[in-house]
């Protein structure tokens, strides 16, 4: 994307109820309904530093470090996704946002959900990354495999999960993107796994069935893709839709930017 359409990011922190809540945001220079973005586990907003300057351009683009993530305040107790949407709300009220889109990733997408079901006449429209229905066998094992972060007095816990986000980056993400963002991925080694076990015991199958805003559901090709066309039935209102996304996967934010933004 040209410069000149590109906003400038900044960073910035709200107090929430039991910590300072670290966020990216552009400056509010249209007049459009702002968008709220939150990210994927165990990662965190720095993922769509560039698609805040891409939306930027447009209307006011919010990334949030949810709780326990990033630079954000690590919660006293092992949080829900109604934890992490209560959250979210604080920072809407920090900053005076009346009405709020609002683009969730994997996680982020559990939590976009949420907060559209406790904030009804808040929320107008939601972007979900992914949307997976699970199966019983499979919530399962989502919730064996979600583990405290293994750290290792040789590092090689920093290859073992450097090799895993390489193996899941879709083709064009270059080692400099993925090694931008890496980082925030180790943080918090002992908490970081709390965004996966709280996805893991959310019904998005029960949150759809509630939720009747528009929703614009992307699906990549990435490890929820078969999880998420599950859902398109469960969709209620006419204009949602899910949009298939072949070839994208993770890393798209940089990968993509314009196109995403699009």
């Amino acid at each position: 994307m040209n410069e000149r359409t590109q906003a400038v990011v900044r960073r910035h922190y709200i107090s929430g109820r039991e910590g300072q809540i670290h966020y990216y945001s552009s400056p509010d220079r249209q007049a459009g309904v702002p968008l709220l973005c939150l990210h994927m586990s165990p990662h965190s907003a720095s993922i769509y530093e560039n698609f805040v300057a891409a939306m930027g351009a447009r209307r006011l683009t919010i990334a949030v470090d949810t709780p326990g993530f990033g630079n954000s305040y690590i919660p006293n107790h092992e949080p829900e996704i109604a934890d992490y949407a209560a959250a979210m709300g604080d920072v809407l009220d920090a900053l005076e946002i009346a009405n709020v889109n609002v683009m969730g990733y994997h996680t982020g997408s559990s939590i976009a959900l949420e907060l559209a079901r406790q904030r009804p006449t808040q929320v107008q429209r939601l972007v979900l990354v992914s949307a997976p229905i699970w199966s019983a066998e499979e919530r399962a094992l989502v919730a064996h495999r979600t583990v405290p972060q293994v750290v290792s007095a040789d590092g090689s816990h920093l290859q073992h999960y450097w090799q895993e986000a390489v193996s899941y980056s879709m083709p064009g993400r270059s080692l400099e993107m993925l090694g931008r963002v890496f980082p925030e991925r180790l943080l918090n080694p002992a908490t970081i796994h709390w965004g996966h076990r709280a996805a893991s015991r959310y019904s998005v199958e029960a949150a759809l069935a509630e939720v009747t805003k528009p929703i614009l559901v992307l699906n990549p090709d990435d490890d929820l893709h078969q999880q998420t066309l599950r859902a398109e039935t469960l969709l209620q209102h006419p204009d949602s839709r899910i949009h298939a996304l072949p070839g994208w996967g993770h890393g798209f934010l940089d990968v993509k930017t314009t196109e995403a933004a699009e």
